[in-house]
C-alpha cells in the first residue's frame, strides 16, 4: 500500500494510523503465538523431567531390592551348604534346595529389572539433555525474532 504524506505537521494521516494499528495487531499476534508454543515446550519438558525423577526413584528402589535379595541369596546359600554337610539324605534338605533355586531365580529376575531400570533412567537422562538443548535453541531463536520486531516497534511509538 502506498502511503501518501500530507503536510499536516506531526499528526499521522488516517491511513498511517490504520497501518500502525495493523502492525501492532500483527506483532501482538506473533508474540502470543510464540508464547503459546514456548508454553507447550515448557510443559512437555516439565512432564519429561518429572517422569525421569520417578524413574530414577524407582530405579534406586529396585537396586536396593536387588542388593537385599543378593545378600539374602548369599546367606541362604551358606545355610544350604551347612545343611547339606550336617544333614545329608533328609527330605527337608531337598525341599530347601528347591526353595534356594527359586530364590536364585528371583534374585536373577530382580537383577535384570535393576539393569533395565538403569538403562531406562540413562535413556531418559539423554532425552532430557536433548530436550534442554532444543529448548535453548528455540529460546535463542525467539530472542532473535524479538530483536527484529522490537527496533521497528520503537520507531513507531
Amino acid at each position: 500500500a502506498v502511503v501518501s504524506t500530507q503536510s499536516t505537521g506531526a499528526a499521522p494521516s488516517a491511513q498511517e494510523h490504520v497501518l500502525m494499528r495493523l502492525f501492532r495487531a500483527q506483532r501482538n499476534f506473533y508474540i502470543t503465538g510464540i508464547s503459546l508454543f514456548l508454553l507447550i515446550v515448557l510443559r512437555t519438558m516439565l512432564s519429561r523431567v518429572s517422569r525421569i525423577a520417578r524413574l530414577e526413584a524407582n530405579n534406586e528402589a529396585i537396586q536396593k531390592q536387588a542388593v537385599s535379595a543378593g545378600n539374602m541369596n548369599k546367606t541362604l546359600l551358606e545355610e544350604n551348604s551347612a545343611l547339606k554337610k550336617s544333614s545329608e539324605g533328609k527330605e527337608d534338605l531337598l525341599e530347601e534346595i528347591k526353595q534356594m533355586e527359586e530364590l536364585k531365580d528371583q534374585v536373577k529376575a530382580a537383577e535384570r529389572k535393576a539393569e533395565q531400570s538403569k538403562a531406562d533412567a540413562e535413556a531418559m537422562r539423554k532425552q532430557s539433555e536433548n530436550l534442554t538443548m532444543e529448548y535453548d535453541r528455540l529460546l535463542i531463536e525467539h530472542q532473535k525474532l524479538q530483536d527484529t520486531v522490537m527496533p521497528t516497534d520503537k520507531k513507531d511509538e
